[in-house]
């Protein structure tokens, strides 16, 4: 089990987290400084001092871009956080074949002791103009027709015991005034995963409990609303007042994009938090945020499953939604299987996801989710006079993107970027690099001077 604690300590050890013990204040200093971190590829920050009751954590999902060579990728904290190697295609496969029959449900005691309930003195960040506490990276239990259930959850806190929390729309659907519900925060990464997992697309992720267990095991305790993680740091335990209130115009969380949500009321009878409490959260709206980070990897595993099982044969090698792009283009490494494969790999990630436009489709040898080779590689192999597909300006408008709102259509791209499968191997010329375009004493010697001179980076 990899709870938030045990990777907040990890990234601590490996040098990835940076701690601020000034005090900083939770509606300017803390948003503001936790978005300029996540643009500028820092590390994670810990908030020591921003409250007497809690620290806050962000960045820990996120990760530096891929605009200049680094040793870290951007998913490699993510990685961490699910115990997994963080070659990408490692990555995404583990969440993509998670087997909820390969779980195992063990109950144990919150962590969580009941303290003073009020919200406003757990200082949690203030996102947007509201200058309300708000709550991102949140885990929603409750119990629909008798089964539990878990759902991702952002919220504002609008009086010192009452929430309005973002929901699913299918699952705000099912609440009733009255209903018991349990948000919990710092909760282990699986659970959000799963949570996400689950209400953004297939049937094959209907059990985010188990989902959650079959990628990291850890035991769950048992709230008014459901079972939540052991190691959650704050848990808000309360019932729906209102389960149709209409929502604000602050900034979303990622995963609004993927599905319909609904705004409801709550209200919170107690709250607990552990010991000196972690509180995660992201900086919405900022590039590279932590929630886009999540998204980008629950949609690209979600669509690689789907994608992979729609023929009947796995021609896909990976899929990928670079956080760089805010999620607004797809790449897709796959072998092409017949003329006009390319089209039919475009279009069938259109219909299964809202995100993105845009659609670029690679040979299968594309090293994983390496963004400069993708962009190499249409300036290689798309011409732009037959490659560069646009489709008809009918086609709704993709979710993420900033542009055509209020129901504007416009039309979708595909970029076609590898060989004709139809081309015989003499007509493609050899990939130009280090190892083809030298003899080996000339190799040698470079890679000893490069090694000497103490680059990190090894020549490829």
């Amino acid at each position: 089990m990899t709870s938030l604690r045990d990777h907040v300590a990890a990234l601590d050890e490996a040098g990835a987290l940076l701690t601020i013990e000034e005090s900083v204040h939770w509606t300017t200093d803390l948003p503001a400084m936790a978005a300029e971190a996540v643009r500028e590829s820092g590390p994670a920050l810990c908030f020591e001092n921003v409250s007497e009751r809690t620290r806050v954590v962000s960045g820990v999902y996120g990760g530096p871009d891929q605009m200049q060579p680094r040793a870290v990728k951007p998913w490699s904290r993510t990685a961490l956080a699910l115990d997994v190697d963080d070659e990408y295609t490692t990555l995404v496969r583990h969440i993509s074949q998670a087997d909820p029959s390969n779980s195992s449900l063990r109950e144990g005691e919150l962590n969580a002791e009941s303290r003073d309930g009020d919200l406003f003195a757990l200082g949690l960040p203030s996102l947007g103009d509201s200058n309300t506490p708000t709550i991102s990276l949140g885990l929603l239990a409750v119990s629909t027709g008798d089964e539990p259930t878990w759902a991702p959850v952002s919220a504002e806190v609008t009086r010192g015991d009452r929430l309005e929390a973002v929901l699913p729309e299918e699952l705000a659907q099912s609440l009733s005034a009255g209903s018991s519900v349990t948000v919990a925060l710092g909760v282990p990464l699986a659970s959000l995963v799963a949570a996400t997992l689950r209400w953004t697309g297939d049937t094959g992720f209907s059990n985010p409990i188990a989902i959650a267990n079959a990628l990291d095991e850890f035991p769950l305790a048992t709230t008014d609303g459901g079972l939540v993680p052991a190691s959650s740091e704050l848990v808000f335990e309360g019932t729906v007042t209102n389960a149709d209130v209409e929502g604000g115009d602050g900034p979303v969380e990622s995963w609004e994009h993927a599905t319909s949500t609904s705004t409801v009321a709550l209200q919170v009878s107690s709250v607990a938090t552990r010991e000196d409490p972690i509180v995660p959260f992201s900086p919405l709206g900022a590039p590279l945020a932590d929630d886009v980070h999540l998204l980008s990897l629950v949609e690209s595993a979600r669509l690689f499953r789907r994608v992979n099982h729609y023929w009947g044969v796995e021609p896909v090698k990976w899929v990928s939604i670079p956080v760089e792009t805010k999620l607004g283009v797809c790449l897709i490494s796959s072998e092409i299987l017949y003329a006009g494969f390319e089209w039919q790999l475009a279009n069938t990630l259109f219909s299964f996801s809202q995100l993105f436009d845009k659609v670029i489709v690679l040979d299968e040898d594309t090293p994983p989710a390496n963004l400069a080779r993708a962009f190499d590689d249409i300036w290689v192999k798309a011409h732009p006079s037959h490659d560069w597909q646009f489709s008809d300006p009918s086609a709704p408008a993709a979710t993420v993107t900033r542009y055509r709102r209020g129901g504007e259509t416009g039309s979708r791209l595909y970029i076609d970027a590898t060989w004709d499968p139809r081309w015989n191997d003499e007509y493609i010329a050899p990939r130009v690099g280090f190892e083809a375009s030298f003899p080996e004493d000339v190799r040698e010697f470079v890679t000893e001077q490069w090694n000497e001179m103490g680059f990190e980076n090894p020549l490829e």
